[in-house]
């Protein structure tokens, strides 16, 4: 039990707001029962309700469940037992009551029935079929290509300023098309060009970039067996065709001591997504791997901000290869809580240039940017580096002033992505401290500011 703190529970929390309402709820009097066996512990928390809600989760892989109907998970009141657990609030050892033996019973059901699939032998595949569904599929994206291709001339005849003040079906019935035509990828472009022509003062520039990367990506698709392996992948890629992980783990990798330099959640109606970013201390290469959980399925706690450990990663075939998947890994090290070495925004501006030459449909590039200032410009935080040159972060970004605060006028060094038009920052190295811009927002820092 001691490998929990307060630290590991706060980088488990979706929101620094859910973390706060955990540490609220960390008081043991909000909990009627307690109970712990093994590495099973579980409680009652007392709610608005006639019930109390009804809290279990297992340490060891850091399944849990609630019976409250919060969306984000994991709940407050996950957060809350796991904040009682780190503060030392004893866990009487008892036996697990009904609704703990009928969870833990579904997990043991669900594992087993994993086990036998994967038992199974697999059938051997149909080479036949195989180039059958794929010649059918090509001709699909085909066809989704050439209508795509005919949507965009109509969009240059009639203009940027026309595009902009479409309904949203006009962008999402052209998405719809490029779903069916089997071309998910394109189909995602096309919602983002959406976004880009509601965007602020550089609208057009944005929906430009997006329509000429569009293009491209069409004319690249067309001359495919023209084009070098990794970048023939990361059209294919764009386009929507996935890489197999499995194939891809019988690869060799990347062997290196990792550290974790930025932590980030999404959240929708249905999906969750965790992105995680390492960099090797050897290879000095940046490497993002994405958890996916659907529902109230919880994320996996496999990583924590600052952790170094020695692992293998497996990069996905790429013009720059970026997204990768971890081997089995070795013991995690200590937490080193600090940033790689910083550029300056020149520096960062020079480096993305370089990247976009190799691989033009590139959206955002990893990168550690400082010592740099934030201040707040009108509505937009600006971070400067020591020969004045200003840095624009991304106007949808809820912590500025949280970071202006934090910093105190004083330099400080963040990790983030630059998409050539604005930087969206990750997390921030300050005072010997790594945070995540979650929380920062709720550090007692703006005291200090003042």
């Amino acid at each position: 039990m001691t490998q929990w703190s307060k630290e590991r529970v706060e980088q488990l929390a979706p929101d620094a707001a859910s973390a706060k309402a955990g540490l609220g709820l960390a008081k043991p009097v909000e909990w009627p029962s307690l109970g712990r066996q093994d590495q099973i512990v579980w409680g009652e928390c007392q709610g608005s309700g006639a019930k109390p809600y009804q809290v279990r989760v297992a340490l060891e892989d850091l399944g849990y469940r609630c019976t409250c109907p919060s969306r984000k998970q994991p709940c407050k009141h996950t957060l809350g037992l796991l904040f009682l657990l780190a503060g030392g609030t004893p866990f009487p050892d008892s036996t697990p009551p009904p609704f703990v033996e009928e969870w833990l019973a579904n997990r043991s059901r669900r594992a087993e029935a994993k086990v036998a699939r994967e038992a199974q032998p697999a059938a051997p595949p149909d080479p036949e079929a195989q180039a059958r569904r794929q010649e059918k599929r090509e001709s699909r994206v085909l066809a989704g290509l050439d209508q795509l291709e005919s949507w965009l001339a109509d969009v240059m005849t009639q203009g940027l300023a026309s595009a902009r003040v479409q309904p949203p079906a006009f962008w999402s019935q052209m998405a719809a098309r490029l779903v069916d035509a089997q071309a998910p990828g394109l189909a995602t472009r096309v919602r983002e060009l959406a976004s880009a022509a509601l965007s602020g003062e550089q609208w057009s520039e944005r929906l430009m970039v997006g329509l000429a990367r569009l293009q491209l990506l069409i004319d690249a698709y067309r001359r495919l067996n023209q084009l070098p392996g990794p970048l023939a992948a990361e059209v294919r890629t764009r386009i929507g065709w996935t890489q197999k992980q499995e194939e891809l783990l019988t690869q060799p990798g990347v062997l290196d001591c990792w550290q974790v330099i930025g932590r980030r959640q999404s959240l929708d109606d249905t999906l969750r997504v965790q992105y995680t970013w390492l960099h090797g201390a050897a290879s000095a290469e940046i490497g993002l791997v994405l958890e996916f959980a659907v529902g109230r399925q919880p994320l996996p706690a496999s990583f924590l901000l600052g952790q170094v450990l020695d692992a293998e990663l497996v990069f996905f075939e790429a013009a720059l290869p970026y997204r990768a998947l971890v081997k089995p890994r070795g013991a995690a090290q200590r937490q080193a809580l600090g940033l790689p070495r910083a550029s300056d925004v020149l520096a960062l501006q020079n480096a993305f240039a370089a990247a976009l030459a190799k691989n033009p449909w590139l959206d955002r590039w990893p990168a550690v940017v400082g010592p740099v200032i934030p201040s707040v410009d009108t509505d937009q935080v600006i971070l400067a580096d020591a020969l004045g040159r200003r840095l624009p972060v991304r106007r949808s970004f809820r912590q500025g002033w949280s970071l202006v605060a934090l910093a105190g006028g004083e330099p400080v060094s963040l990790f983030g992505e630059w998409d050539g038009f604005e930087f969206d920052p990750v997390s921030v190295e300050h005072g010997g401290a790594l945070y995540s811009m979650g929380e920062i927002g709720g550090l007692p820092v703006l005291a200090r500011a003042v």
